[in-house]
């Protein structure tokens, strides 16, 4: 394991630490709802989708995580302006953080105008300013006075690690337009391949800027292994999308997104967090959670087999 140079920044929302030197806090699970083609959308145009339903997806993710000691945020994607607007509504009660995440500018500006109505600034992340964001976004942005986005380093004309590095700065200021304070990289993960140099790029940005970092890492096994499922089956797919997002915990990231539905993700990431914990120990750099996937790991099981107490 190694130590950033750069000072390393970490951000708390809604209760949940982003950033930091490996080590310093729980790697966060962002945990993707509302994607394409999930079943608790009935018509995301009218802005329907099962709400009792999804509040059951988001407890079962809740328990699993909480028994590992993992952060957990709801990163919410939203295909019209109407469901996100309902889709903020609904996430409210929770009181857990999360993204608005939209497919268009449109779409995510009904999202944040939603999150100012009902006063949950604290708990939201935007996501995302990218290279394509437009003037007009950045004015409204700069208008609704939001703290925390994600900050997309998709470099389509150099689309290597050192080109999504290359890109950070003039991102950086495109976000500091919009009247952000905080700032999170993706380093945006677009085919099967990617996750290598976006690993590479978020070791590169957290040393340079200290900013916290991660990426979606498995969405491309579902939308560009085609053969994945027929060639490994179903328990291959799961192992691969596994590696790869307990991977690039090793390179220093401190979130990822990945599919709520499925919870195989939280013991495989808690593994890997208390080992990275426990390196880190040995170079002087300790938690700075009390509870996290190290002592978790330690603890032992009540006689029904849920939850934990303390060794």
């Amino acid at each position: 394991m190694f130590v950033f140079e750069a000072e390393q920044k970490a951000y708390e929302i809604g209760g949940v630490t982003f950033g930091g030197q490996p080590g310093e806090y729980p790697t966060v699970l962002c945990a993707s709802i509302f994607y394409l083609g999930d079943k608790l959308i009935e018509d995301e145009v009218a802005g329907e989708f099962d709400r009792d339903g999804a509040y059951q997806v988001v407890e079962r993710m809740k328990i699993e995580t909480e028994k590992a000691a993992v952060p957990l945020v709801i990163d919410m994607i939203g295909g019209s302006p109407s469901i996100m607007e309902n889709y903020v509504e609904w996430i409210a009660p929770t009181g857990l953080p999360f993204f608005v995440d939209g497919t268009t500018p449109k779409v995510r500006l009904a999202g944040a105008r939603k999150v100012v109505e009902l006063g949950l600034e604290d708990r939201c992340i935007y996501n995302s300013i990218g290279p394509e964001t437009g003037d007009a976004e950045i004015e409204e942005l700069k208008s609704l006075g939001l703290q925390t986005v994600i900050v997309m380093t998709h470099n389509a004309r150099k689309p290597t690690f050192q080109g999504k590095f290359d890109i950070a700065e003039q991102l950086l200021e495109t976000a500091e337009r919009a009247g952000f304070t905080q700032f999170i990289f993706d380093t945006a993960v677009l085919d099967l391949v990617e996750p290598g140099p976006c690993a590479k790029a978020i070791w590169m940005l957290k040393n340079t800027y200290g900013y916290p970092a991660g990426c979606s890492p498995t969405h491309i096994v579902r939308d560009r292994w085609l053969h994945g499922k027929d060639r490994f089956g179903q328990l291959g797919v799961t192992a691969a999308k596994v590696s790869l997002a307990t991977s690039i915990m090793m390179m220093g990231a401190d979130y990822f997104m990945y599919g709520i539905k499925q919870p195989e993700i939280v013991p495989a990431m808690a593994m890997v967090d208390a080992a990275i914990s426990y390196t880190a120990r040995q170079q002087k750099v300790r938690a700075k959670i009390r509870r996290n996937p190290l002592t978790a790991l330690l603890e032992q099981p009540t006689r029904e087999g849920e939850g934990a107490v303390a060794s």
